[in-house]
């Protein structure tokens, strides 16, 4: 079988250093597993046996949107499948004019993080960017459920991926964490929403293997992802510790590769 992560984070070489430092301060008990540097990852998947990986790219502010699309593009691979990211502060033209550039380079996916890019994600000025991202046939992953560096943040909750899923039918969602990190007792709200992907990072880290199953229950086998977070949780160890769960092969088959392979359109 081959493995796709779909969680992945990493920075530009000049950066990476003072990036993981400001982060690792924020990240509580998790401690980096790489550098944070594309080196570090390829190394690290290259120990796990991981085919691919998705990395997820936030812009913080607006300046960030085209240097985001130039490292996407950069570093774009049959490996490493990035995604875009704008700040709901661009201005929308400048954004589908990036969203061209991005479309044209082959990349198929953005990232937002309601936290670090102070937005919620039902708020009505959002409308705009994912009709335009439905339009392009981008999927959009957001940060979804709360997040240890802003503790009580309900920017992300679950009840609000609901509302902008039954909203946008066009446009394909893929939450983080199972759902929405440790808002695991009210993902079911996101059960029938049938343009809801979940990816699994830091929720085996977090939850026991029967506790892990009945939360991917929630959810199609259909649209589910491994992920990791890397560098936040170690590849290799989460790979094995999903390949030991107690559910059937072909379940193991859909969330490690294949549901990845049609969402990001491969061969």
């Amino acid at each position: 079988m081959r493995y796709i992560d779909f969680h992945t984070h990493i920075f530009p070489d000049k950066v990476a250093k003072n990036a993981m430092e400001a982060l690792s301060a924020e990240s509580g008990h998790y401690r980096p597993c790489t550098d944070g540097t594309l080196r570090g990852l390829l190394e690290s998947m290259k120990t796990a046996d991981i085919s691919a990986s998705v990395v997820a790219n936030i812009a913080t502010k607006p300046s960030q949107m085209q240097p985001i699309l130039d490292f996407c593009i950069q570093i774009k691979s049959e490996a490493i499948h990035p995604l875009i990211s704008f700040h709901p502060s661009n201005d929308t033209e400048e954004v589908e004019d990036m969203f061209g550039q991005a479309h044209r380079a082959g990349i198929r996916g953005v990232k937002l993080h309601p936290m670090y890019q102070k937005f919620f994600i039902d708020d009505k000025y959002m409308y705009g960017f994912y009709e335009l991202m439905a339009s392009f046939g981008f999927y959009i992953m957001f940060h979804s459920g709360y997040d240890m560096a802003f503790p009580g943040n309900t920017q992300a909750d679950v009840e609000r991926v609901k509302k902008i899923a039954d909203w946008f039918k066009d446009l394909t969602i893929v939450c983080t964490h199972v759902g929405g990190w440790k808002q695991w007792d009210r993902i079911s709200c996101l059960s029938d929403c049938e343009n809801v992907y979940t990816e699994t990072s830091m929720t085996l880290s977090e939850v026991s293997d029967d506790q892990f199953i009945k939360l991917i229950s929630h959810f199609s086998e259909d649209r589910l992802l491994f992920g990791t977070d890397s560098p936040w949780t170690d590849q290799k160890e989460m790979l094995e510790r999903t390949l030991r769960l107690k559910i059937s092969d072909l379940m193991k088959e859909k969330m490690l590769y294949q549901n990845a392979v049609k969402l990001l359109g491969l061969k």
